[in-house]
């Protein structure tokens, strides 16, 4: 049997009240590819938005999310619980996947919980 290295679904922020709740909190952070908002949760949680806008080609706006959901995952046990709502900008569509790497370790180094 394979281990799966996934979110599990109580990770993750799965509808549009949700996600409005956390855009009703006014609280963000970004940088010049994502901006993050956030508000106050039980447990770690995101939700991801990329549009055809960012980028027109599904390719493209998956390997985005993938980029999200995996430097959340490595740091998903260190963050403040939260619900997160991470939202690409159009000029993370170019980039390679370490530039993105880099600038959402940036940012989530922000909610690290100090221990």
């Amino acid at each position: 049997m394979t281990r799966r290295h996934g979110l599990p679904r109580s990770a993750r922020l799965l509808s549009g009240r949700q996600f409005q709740a956390v855009f009703a909190g006014r609280l963000s952070c970004g940088n010049r590819y994502f901006r993050i908002f956030h508000q106050p949760s039980d447990q770690p949680r995101i939700g991801l938005a990329v549009s055809r806008r960012v980028a027109p080609r599904a390719v493209d706006r998956n390997r985005i999310r993938r980029c999200i959901r995996e430097t959340f995952r490595l740091r998903r046990a260190r963050l403040e619980p939260r619900d997160y709502v991470v939202i690409a900008r159009p000029a993370a569509a170019g980039q390679p996947r370490s530039a993105l790497a880099r600038a959402l370790d940036e940012l989530w180094q922000r909610f690290e919980e100090q221990s």
